[in-house]
């Protein structure tokens, strides 16, 4: 199980080649939207809505940045400014510990921008409730961020366009389906409209 204060790497995108190609993307999105298109309770709903998340996750990971890669970076750095708990149990030390760590040790922890080897740079802004928060920037994108309400991330202008793609295939296809409802209904309307047996038993 993922630990809670990691990034959920099943939805927030990172570099790294899909297996699916793009006929099979394309028809994994169109089977997702024919199933929302039918679903019938907020459980089924929100269920579609996480394997979407999920794949259009993977379906932007061609053009993202190396999250993984940048976030595990972040981590080496404040290590090397002198924050390094120690672990306990078997758990991954997060970020967030590393930051844990580093609080009212590094005075200037909030003033500094940090260089990360693989291009991109860290802040660590002081938070309202206080502590520190993390925002990994990486080609002027802020591509990962913790401000203490869990991790997100801002898409870079590639994967907005990757994103936009993955959009007009869902909701293409999604409106289609609610299209030959709507015809249904009416369709249906009209054959009842014309029996008047309907009429004489009200």
């Amino acid at each position: 199980m993922m630990n809670s204060r990691e990034p959920n790497w099943s939805v927030i995108p990172s570099a790294g080649k899909s297996d699916r190609s793009d006929a099979e993307f394309t028809s994994e999105i169109k089977e997702l939207a024919q199933k929302a298109a039918a679903a019938t309770n907020k459980t089924e709903s929100e269920y579609i809505s996480r394997q979407m998340l999920q794949l259009h996750a993977e379906y932007l990971s061609d053009v993202a940045p190396n999250r993984k890669l940048l976030y595990q970076q972040a981590k080496n750095t404040l290590k090397a400014q002198g924050a390094n708990p120690q672990c306990h149990g078997s758990g991954e030390i997060t970020l967030l510990d590393f930051l844990e760590a580093a609080d009212g040790k590094i005075i200037d922890l909030a003033n500094r921008e940090f260089a990360l080897a693989g291009g991109g740079t860290m802040i660590c802004p002081i938070l309202t409730g206080g502590g520190h928060g993390v925002e990994i920037f990486y080609q002027g994108a802020m591509i990962l961020e913790n401000l203490g309400y869990g991790w997100g991330y801002e898409k870079t202008p590639a994967e907005q366009e990757k994103s936009k793609e993955f959009y007009d295939i869902y909701w293409k296809e999604y409106r289609a389906i609610k299209k030959k409802e709507d015809s249904g209904l009416a369709e249906l309307l009209d054959y009842l409209e014309d029996k008047s047996v309907f009429d004489a038993k009200a």
